[in-house]
């Protein structure tokens, strides 16, 4: 491994080491963000569930506090 380089095979190897770096900073990024849309889905569809067991007094009570009223 003691061979000469040429200042552009350094380049090419600097800025692959900097994306690869990168790659692996998204990819651990996109795992975490995967993890919270599924925690998040399981959410929307327990308030779901739940909604369609409402009675209509309860109903009305809901699109009163969606809107603020």
């Amino acid at each position: 491994m003691d061979e000469c380089r040429t200042e552009r095979v350094r380049k090419i190897l600097q800025l692959e080491g900097r994306s690869s770096a990168y790659r692996s900073a998204y990819e651990d990024g996109m795992a975490e963000i995967a993890g919270a849309r599924h925690r998040a889905d399981q959410y929307k569809h327990r308030a779901a569930s739940l909604k369609t067991k409402l009675t209509p007094q309860e109903l009305h009570q809901l699109r009163r506090a969606r809107s603020g009223v």
